[in-house]
């Protein structure tokens, strides 16, 4: 008991695209609310709550450094649930993008800080479990989001801007496979992901990057990525995560299901 509250504790305070979720998420709670553990359909409803520290993007094409893109998510999820081996799951919600970088301005270094509305922000996914043996499973899954806000503000070296009609498109897409053993109410996991993000701020009212364009692309530095995280949950009705994922990102998540 003592080690996994030391965990919880580390994976909370670590503060490092999209929530991965436990491996063994498909079967933990056994029994809903209303639906028989028995029917081969069941269905959660949940918040998923995603709060990016640090996205580690690069410019494009010349591969600048973005000094940072960060994001919060704040949205509920729906899964559908097939014989407590595989998840199909939909959230929809908002999201606030805050973002800098320096680029070269005719010969002279100028810095770019923005920070958009809370928006749509939509994703879709799945995941299955691969194997199973004793209390340890071994799952995959895979992930699309996107969202597309508009800026609340921007600033050239300090100074406030005209922000137009601009507006960031932001999009990723990753797979990943996840180990997770379950110790009691106590289910930590472990694993590794491959992903790619995109973002884009266009229609800007003045030059914003290095190749004199009033648009300015990104996409993450580092495709492959790890995350780890613990589950909370006594099989019954409910179940709670939190999540940290790191080197291609650096971001925390807390989730939270019901199971009907």
């Amino acid at each position: 008991m003592k080690k996994i509250m030391i965990f919880l504790m580390l994976i909370s305070s670590t503060l490092i695209a999209a929530p991965v979720g436990n491996p063994l998420n498909p079967e933990i709670i056994a029994e809903g609310f209303f639906i028989s553990p028995a029917s081969r359909i069941n269905f959660r409803l949940g918040y998923e709550g995603n709060f990016e520290y640090d996205g580690r993007m690069e410019k494009k094409p010349n591969g600048g450094k973005i000094d940072n893109l960060k994001q919060d998510v704040n949205s509920g999820s729906l899964t559908i649930n097939l014989q407590n081996r595989v998840d199909l799951y939909g959230i929809l919600g908002s999201s606030r993008i805050r973002s800098d970088w320096r680029f070269d301005n005719a010969g002279t270094a100028s810095r770019i800080e923005l920070e958009t509305n809370y928006r749509l922000y939509w994703a879709a996914g799945g995941k299955v479990i691969l194997f199973q043996w004793g209390n340890t499973a071994l799952s995959t899954g895979g992930r699309y989001s996107t969202t597309r806000p508009s800026l609340s503000f921007i600033t050239q070296d300090g100074a406030p801007q005209d922000k137009a009609d601009a507006k960031i498109r932001y999009k990723d897409w990753q797979v990943d496979l996840g180990l997770a053993h379950q110790i009691d109410i106590f289910i930590p996991y472990i694993g590794g992901k491959y992903s790619k993000a995109k973002a884009k701020v266009g229609n800007a009212s003045f030059v914003i990057s290095d190749e004199g364009d009033m648009e300015q692309k990104m996409k993450n530095r580092n495709p492959v990525g790890v995350f780890a995280g613990c589950t909370l949950s006594n099989s019954k009705f409910f179940m709670l995560t939190v999540e940290a994922r790191f080197i291609d990102e650096e971001a925390v998540s807390v989730m939270g299901e019901l199971k009907f």
